[in-house]
């Protein structure tokens, strides 16, 4: 039995293209496709395709509110991206929202081929050309969680008292603790993030989102 392909895309020509790559097939129909958002969730709830080839850009907007609505309402519908946005948060945001698999329009028409298939199949399909990237990411990603975990609760808060321009006497008085700690937590930290001091620390800090910029003009510490 034929594999059913609907495909969106807001360029008809494009569009053509790809049916005739596809059509070449013996084990793909193309049964329909559509240039806009609405058109393209109305025929595919009408005509319930094996695999939906979705652009993420198109009239109407809102593709990643399809898939999604694909995912819970009609999960039989299988989700393949083909778009010229490679970016690792476009491909995350995807496949987050329920696509099986993500194509660049570079790709060469045997690769789409075998992505449909893959999808149609219930297999998730990267490009090669978008899976690096997107390792990378992740692998930063991590990074920065771990960098996260290995402060404390205490010595974050001691890095945002530095990067609104507090003196050690002023977060020992804030925090209740002593100078003495406060230096202390202030090794600890240096040793954690692998800073050299106070503004390198502030830097890496911003820099990895351990804490946000534009903190606050400190107030006034209130003496007992």
């Amino acid at each position: 039995m034929a594999i059913r392909v609907f495909h969106a895309d807001d360029h008809q020509t494009f569009r053509d293209g790809m049916r005739l790559i596809l059509e070449r097939e013996p084990d793909i129909e193309v049964v329909g496709s559509a240039g806009d958002t609405a058109e393209a969730l109305r025929l595919i709830n009408k005509l319930k395709p094996d695999v939906a080839l979705l652009d993420l850009s198109m009239p109407g907007g809102g593709v990643l509110a399809i898939v999604r609505r694909l995912r819970t309402e009609l999960p039989s519908v299988k989700v393949l991206i083909l778009t010229m946005f490679d970016s690792p948060a476009y491909v995350h945001e995807a496949v987050t929202a329920g696509a099986l698999g993500y194509l660049l329009k570079e790709a060469p028409g045997e690769e789409v081929v075998r992505a449909v298939r893959n999808v149609a199949a219930g297999q998730g399909y990267l490009m090669a050309a978008v899976t690096l990237p997107v390792l990378r990411k992740l692998a930063d990603d991590a990074r920065l969680e771990g960098r996260r975990h290995l402060l404390s609760d205490r010595e974050i808060e001691i890095l945002e008292l530095i990067a609104a321009g507090a003196a050690n006497k002023e977060i020992a008085e804030r925090l209740g603790i002593t100078e003495v700690t406060v230096k202390a937590h202030l090794r600890n930290i240096y040793a954690k993030i692998g800073a050299q001091n106070r503004a390198h620390a502030v830097t890496i800090a911003l820099q990895q989102k351990l804490i946000e910029s534009g903190m606050p003009v400190l107030d006034p510490v209130l003496k007992s």
